[in-house]
């Protein structure tokens, strides 16, 4: 399973138009329908259902009875919160954006339902989880599975808090602390690896519902959260969200995933409804999920190598010249500061064709290579893409 999730990467990668943000790789997909702001912090966010594109080429879905509200302002929201870490760390989170509209696609569901079966759609769906799979595949390289993942939406119901799913149900969550602490309700939960194993030695009730839990801290900071140390469970006529299928394959809930996580429905006021209180709720948000990195997880916080470095390590990095090139010929790679650098050849269909360490005026030998078109990887030593080449080889 991980070699498929890995070659539907690479497949996704080949998909890519690459641009620059203030130092942060940005990647999108076909159609810029799908978003990847690659961070260098071990928080990844996905929003799916915050698009508001609706091309005529995609029908509207109609299969199994489709919902199709959106979650207003969930994308400024999640980008707000992208400044604020950014202030405070110097460093991005990973952000993954589902730009078409919940009508056309939606990502919070398994294929079949979610595209509807076009063939746009489905690769759209792809994308989503691919870039997701990557952004949770670099940030645990880097920070040694001390990472988090967060399904960021919005809700609609009449009460006004922050609901947190943890793929626990609404009356599982009313169960007692000893009956939560069991294995078989630790495997239900999206937090499973981190109730096995975390800093601070809480119990899989305390990260749920505890003085240090996530709605705890939130709730501290001003906003209400269930589950949480003052709401304890939503209660079982509230329509709490649990979590859906994003949570259920991208946490430990999946045990091929190493990253922990939950689905976080914010109420629309006093939240996402203006500027000014996205902003005071991205403050908040900041401080709660900072004081949960350090209370559950050993972050080496080192690690995320601040923007201005990261820059600057992407600034040792030359073109790939020439491009296009001919069969057989000599491509520089780009000079390089440092001898811990490799770069990988990718085909189009996602498979390693060459890979080598990068020094100072490394030459890459074509002559291996068909003609066709290629993708270039380059990587520093700790495995973190710096710089994405399409290569076309001619004759």
């Amino acid at each position: 399973m991980k070699s498929i999730k890995r070659k539907y990467i690479r497949i996704a990668l080949l998909l890519i138009v690459a641009t620059s943000l203030q130092a942060q790789e940005i990647i999108f997909g076909t159609n810029n329908y799908i978003e990847y702001q690659v961070g260098n912090l071990p928080l990844v966010i996905a929003v799916s259902h915050g698009g508001s594109l609706e091309p005529a080429s995609i029908p509207n879905r109609t299969c199994n009875n489709p919902v199709f509200a959106t979650d207003l302002f969930t994308i400024e929201t999640a980008l707000e919160i992208k400044k604020k870490l950014l202030e405070l760390t110097g460093c991005y989170p990973h952000i993954i954006i589902a730009h078409l509209k919940r009508s056309k696609l939606d990502p919070n569901r398994n294929v079949s339902d979610g595209a509807c079966g076009h063939p746009e759609a489905i690769t759209a769906w792809n994308e989503f989880h691919n870039f997701i799979n990557l952004a949770q595949e670099t940030a645990n390289q880097a920070f040694n599975n001390q990472t988090f993942f967060i399904d960021l939406h919005g809700h609609g119901n009449p009460i006004q808090r922050i609901e947190l799913g943890y793929l626990l149900y609404d009356d599982e969550l009313e169960l007692s602390d000893n009956t939560l602490n069991t294995n078989q309700y630790i495997n239900y939960s999206s937090i499973r690896n981190l109730a096995l194993s975390n800093a601070g030695n809480s119990t899989h009730a305390q990260l749920l519902r505890g003085p240090a839990a996530f709605g705890t801290l939130l709730s501290n900071n001003n906003y209400p959260a269930v589950p949480s140390q003052s709401i304890p469970f939503p209660g079982l006529q509230s329509n709490y969200f649990s979590g859906g299928y994003i949570t259920a394959n991208h946490t430990s809930y999946n045990p091929e995933v190493a990253m922990n996580g939950l689905q976080m429905e914010l109420n629309y006021a006093p939240i996402r409804d203006t500027p000014a209180n996205r902003t005071a709720f991205a403050q908040a948000f900041t401080n709660s999920i900072m004081a949960y990195f350090n209370t559950h997880f050993t972050v080496n916080w080192n690690a995320c190598n601040p923007t201005q470095t990261s820059g600057n390590e992407r600034n040792t990095l030359g073109p790939v010249y020439p491009n296009p090139a001919t069969r057989g010929s000599l491509i520089q790679l780009g000079r390089v500061d440092h001898s811990e650098y490799q770069y990988q050849v990718l085909d189009l269909l996602g498979q390693l064709i060459t890979r080598g360490k990068l020094y100072s005026d490394s030459l890459l030998d074509t002559q291996p290579l068909n003609s066709g078109v290629y993708l270039i990887l380059i990587s520093n030593k700790h495995n973190t893409t710096l710089r994405a080449h399409k290569l076309i080889i001619m004759e």
